[in-house]
């Protein structure tokens, strides 16, 4: 079996972060980090861990090497690049350069594969130059990716793959919310396109992404689609998969009652860290 935890938007560097849904931390990242390797799930075991994106907050050389000396944990980290790790027209360059451990075969779309599953990283672009967040907000793959990722998931052992990217495809239902429309939504074009990209391929079990800084959970087309709430807001939650060819269990956790400094939660939004249903899940495959 292999299990990994997924977290995301730690912001490393914001003074304060311009957006949180919860109270962020962003400053006690070490401590919340030190917290998350003394959790048993960590000590537990666990082969890597997935970071959905927002590393930092804006792209410099600075937040680059910082997020090299505090992500240096006893398993390898994997990041997939969001919106603010690439605020500079020669950020992916600068994350290649200063940070290759995050990546694999020194590419932002990259795969990890392991006898029980394969995760697909391939971050999404915002504007018409690839991998440079000019601070617009419309998500997209580029066609190559697609006909890559067709290419990768057609291809290998039959085991569960996932799909990682930092939009959301969609929005937090209303059910979750009690708002009236869909919250955070990502627009209709993103999440047609990978809603239709996924359930053309019925080995990709699971969608994760992040940007929303909320927990999410929700089924379309055969096809788990998630995001988790950020690291460094209260409660401060992640997420542990268990995969093996058969079977992938999700269960979201919370580092709060294992951190000595004081933070606040704001119990209105509720919502954030959502109902059991959007905070866990297990699947079996149908030859199970």
């Amino acid at each position: 079996m292999t299990r990994f935890l997924y977290i995301a938007d730690t912001h490393l560097g914001a003074a304060p972060m311009g957006f949180q849904q919860q109270k962020g931390y962003p400053e006690m990242l070490p401590e919340i980090l030190a917290a998350l390797c003394d959790h048993p799930t960590f000590r537990h075991g666990i082969d890597f861990v997935l970071h959905g994106g927002d590393m930092i907050d804006a792209t410099s050389e600075e937040h680059i090497l910082a997020a090299t000396k505090a992500f240096d944990l006893a398993v390898p980290v994997y990041l997939c690049l969001g919106n603010h790790d690439l605020t500079a027209p020669d950020a992916i360059d600068q994350w290649l350069s200063l940070a290759p451990q995050f990546f694999k075969g020194g590419s932002p779309n990259y795969t990890i594969a392991s006898g029980d599953c394969v995760v697909h990283v391939t971050p999404n672009h915002w504007g018409e130059t690839p991998f440079y967040w000019d601070g617009s907000q419309r998500p997209h793959f580029r066609p190559d990716q697609l006909d890559q990722l067709s290419h990768e998931l057609r291809a290998g052992p039959e085991v569960p793959r996932i799909i990682l990217t930092h939009s959301p495809a969609h929005g937090l239902p209303k059910a979750q919310t009690g708002l009236a429309d869909p919250y955070h939504s990502p627009g209709e074009t993103f999440g047609e396109q990978v809603t239709t990209f996924a359930a053309s391929h019925e080995n990709a079990w699971c969608v994760l992404g992040a940007h929303n800084h909320l927990n999410m959970c929700i089924n379309r087309g055969g096809t788990e689609f998630v995001t988790v709430s950020s690291l460094v807001e209260t409660p401060f939650e992640f997420k542990l998969f268990e995969v093996s060819p058969e079977r992938m269990v999700m269960t979201t956790m919370s580092l709060a009652p294992d951190l000595a400094f004081d933070h606040i939660y704001d119990a209105s939004k509720s919502f954030v860290q959502g109902r059991d249903i959007d905070r866990c899940f297990a699947r079996e495959s149908v030859t199970a």
